[in-house]
């Protein structure tokens, strides 16, 4: 038996995180059976990111003679995917190193479960400790589908280690995973069909604003089939064909699986640390504390707000919680998110679809960026602002946006919407001409 002050299960965004504050304190045991870095750095956040800049740019470099410029380009996909995994790996061995010279982090390459309220059997060894975290993150869901495993698909892990860009290729879900995807390929050319069985795609995004990434996809050739079953996915000679409702199939040379992710807690063995759960996450409070109050929970392990950016967060809560004597709560409901489309998407608060749920009484401020200079001037005039503010008080409460530099311009909304600011606010606000943010001057109540 190994006794520390401070045990953490999962070594990802903020399990590291966490241990590499809390070993400044205290002696800390890190269990991780995979690489360090969890999701975020290994095949989530930092590679896909890449991928979608050089598509970005390939793309833009096709469509340079409007601008006056005459240019060729010429992909090398295994540049482009080498350089992708190149920047995992430096980041990967910056984790490492700093584990290995930090002598108050002792790491177990090892499955954790737990055994009893406070201790955690890591492969053959025991480790007890006085408090414990768990991050152990998120998998992604593979669909029951007749077929499926008869095939080499992708999903987010095995697509990093592609050496040829297929020229067709099929994605079964329409969720922010498949359309960043999406946008990758598109981007450099492979002909792109969307298969997803709800309504649309992105579904939980207001009916307007789906519209007009929808609008966004189709010119640019990629084909969406919304509210559709897949009943089977059969290789046929070098090719795969994936048969969904009425009798309709689509031929490709590639299938990518991105259905949903779902968070890590069945080999947990959770009941026996006195650990409920909600939903398919673990249940916390409001200071991230399990139905074990000697238990923390962060992360994508509890099902809440499954992004990088608010696991860090969460992680800097837990460990006031833990080390400090005031509490602090997380509030989830100011957490931004960003759907790194070619069209961008980004968001914050509640949208119309989820104040509707709510039975809030808001109104709306809508502009588009068709009337913008810097939108003109970069070609890029799709998309618009959609505001909700409570009709009772006039605050701010939601933001969604689809258009150019979306997911940086949302952090404008961020922070008034942390101050409890009112449309009042905004409207007294002076934006930078000419830059993006200026159709913010352009919103106009509907």
């Amino acid at each position: 038996m190994k006794a520390f002050k401070l045990a953490i299960i999962g070594g990802g965004t903020s399990g590291w995180r966490a241990a590499a504050h809390a070993s400044k304190k205290v002696k800390v045991a890190l269990i991780e059976p995979g690489n360090l870095g969890g999701t975020c750095l290994n095949n989530g956040c930092i590679p896909t990111k890449a991928m979608l800049y050089a598509s970005h740019l390939y793309f833009q470099s096709r469509d340079l003679a409007r601008y006056g410029i005459t240019a060729t380009s010429r992909l090398n996909f295994k540049k482009l995917m080498a350089r992708v995994n190149a920047i995992v790996k430096e980041g990967r061995e910056h984790i490492e190193k700093a584990q290995k010279k930090n002598k108050n982090i002792v790491l177990f390459k090892a499955k954790a479960k737990f055994i009893d309220n406070n201790t955690i059997m890591a492969g053959k060894e025991k480790i007890q400790a006085e408090k414990i975290i768990i991050a152990a993150g998120s998998r992604n869901i593979v669909p029951p589908i007749a077929g499926l495993d008869k095939i080499d698909y992708l999903d987010n892990v095995s697509i990093l280690n592609l050496k040829k860009l297929p020229k067709s290729i099929v994605m079964i879900g329409g969720g922010y995973i498949s359309m960043e995807f999406t946008s990758f390929f598109a981007g450099l050319g492979s002909k792109v069909t969307v298969i997803e069985r709800l309504p649309d795609i992105l579904n939980m995004l207001d009916a307007d604003t789906i519209s007009i990434v929808e609008e966004y996809y189709r010119k640019r050739n990629v084909d969406l089939h919304t509210g559709f079953t897949i009943h089977e996915v059969r290789k046929e000679g070098k090719l795969k064909r994936v048969v969904f409702d009425k009798g309709r199939s689509v031929k490709a040379e590639a299938v990518l699986v991105a259905t949903g992710r779902v968070p890590n807690t069945e080999f947990l063995n959770l009941a026996v640390a006195g650990i409920e759960l909600e939903g398919r996450g673990i249940k916390v409070n409001e200071f991230l504390q399990t139905t074990n109050k000697n238990i923390y929970a962060i992360g994508d392990v509890t099902g809440k707000a499954m992004f990088a950016h608010a696991a860090k967060r969460e992680t800097k809560i837990v460990l006031s919680n833990i080390f400090e004597s005031k509490k602090t709560a997380m509030d989830f409901s100011l957490v931004p998110w960003a759907i790194f489309t070619s069209l961008p998407v980004a968001g914050i608060g509640l949208n119309e679809k989820s104040a509707k749920e709510k039975k809030i009484s808001y109104g709306i401020l809508k502009a588009d960026f068709s009337n913008v200079g810097r939108a003109r001037i970069i070609e890029e005039q799709n998309g618009q602002v959609k505001i909700l503010f409570s009709k009772k008080d006039k605050k701010i409460i939601g933001a969604e946006i689809a258009g150019p530099n979306a997911d940086d311009i949302i952090h404008e909304f961020v922070a008034l919407m942390n101050a409890g600011a009112t449309v009042s606010t905004l409207q007294k606000m002076i934006h930078i001409h000419p830059t993006l943010s200026e159709v913010m001057e352009n919103l106009r109540e509907i």
